[in-house]
């Protein structure tokens, strides 16, 4: 099987999203969950959305459950749940599953 080559990057912790909030220009916050069914369904489409963007954005994974404090920050209602940035101000947003070209608008790169 070939896979995608991708730079996902979950984080830990707050403070490591702030660290890449403060030092991207172009985000995509991916808020999801193993157990998730449509988080499932949209693990391949991320994959691809990291690829493709390779550069121009990252794509940063938020479990939730994990850091609750930070799903409540940005107002997360359910998942999956997307968030643009772009020169660290909020750009737009997106939830459950959509396709690829719709994550892209996120940070202005369709």
């Amino acid at each position: 099987m070939f896979t995608l080559p991708n730079d996902i990057l979950e984080i830990q912790s707050k403070s490591e999203l702030e660290h890449f909030m403060n030092t991207t220009d172009k985000l995509i916050l991916n808020f999801s969950t193993e157990w998730c069914p449509p988080c499932r369904v949209m693990e391949g489409t991320i994959s691809n959305l990291s690829f493709e963007l390779n550069g121009k954005a990252k794509v940063i994974k938020i479990n939730p459950e994990k850091l609750p404090e930070v799903a409540k920050e940005f107002n997360m209602k359910t998942i999956p749940y997307y968030i643009g940035y772009v020169d660290g101000k909020f750009n737009k947003k997106a939830q459950g599953v959509v396709p690829i070209k719709m994550l892209k608008e996120l940070v202005n790169e369709v």
